[in-house]
């Protein structure tokens, strides 16, 4: 199994239309929603224009099975985040999303980056968990919610580290003892316009 670099705009657009395609398979199957991924396409160009070395994905008999991309790297602050990580259903148990983010680090480290971020659906908690990322909750409201409904709905008494409010949408993130499904139910079940996932975080050791 050979992880692969995008070298080329043609198979930034072939890893593009399969990461699309898994996640709209996905949504589908266990009843999602499904966000377009123009932001994610675009992310992918500017990050094959700084460094494609940090765009990765693996194939099988010339069909792409699993890739990684990343977005707003930041070499003066050492950071990068993660930006989508998806494996066809088919290729899923045989380790292939974990080799991939353990890739991602080694890369990372070779361009002196520290810290990664990333945001995850809750499926894909236990891998993040498993490889020692650091998780928070956040939770996002949009038009005419504020995150002072966030706030009230917080039923869990959960610690807030950081919050933002524009006039169209907020964020407040949480801190979390645990990763649960009953955090993002609670808050879906209960705003009109919430977002919920899990954000995490690691910091990378020296090479």
């Amino acid at each position: 199994m050979e992880i692969k670099v995008i070298k080329t705009l043609d198979e930034l657009n072939k890893v593009f239309k399969f990461l699309s395609k898994v996640f709209y398979n996905d949504a589908k199957e266990y009843n999602e929603h499904y966000y377009t991924m123009q932001e994610r396409y675009d992310e992918m160009n500017t990050q094959f224009k700084n460094d494609n070395e940090l765009l990765i994905y693996i194939e099988e008999g010339n069909n792409i099975v699993a890739a990684l991309t990343s977005k707003n790297m930041d070499l003066e602050r050492k950071k990068i985040s993660m930006g989508v990580l998806g494996v066809k259903k088919e290729y899923r148990r045989r380790g292939y999303a974990k080799d991939l983010v353990i890739e991602f680090e080694r890369k990372c480290k070779n361009n002196g980056i520290t810290n990664i971020e990333l945001g995850a659906r809750f499926r894909a908690c236990p891998l993040y968990l498993s490889l020692g990322y650091k998780p928070k909750l956040m939770v996002q409201i949009f038009d005419f919610e504020t995150i002072e409904d966030i706030r009230k709905n917080n039923i869990f008494n959960l610690k807030e580290s950081s919050s933002y409010q524009s006039d169209a949408f907020g964020f407040v993130f949480y801190e979390i003892d645990e990763v649960n499904e009953k955090y993002i139910k609670c808050f879906e079940d209960k705003l009109c316009t919430a977002h919920v996932q899990y954000v995490f975080d690691k910091y990378l050791e020296g090479k």
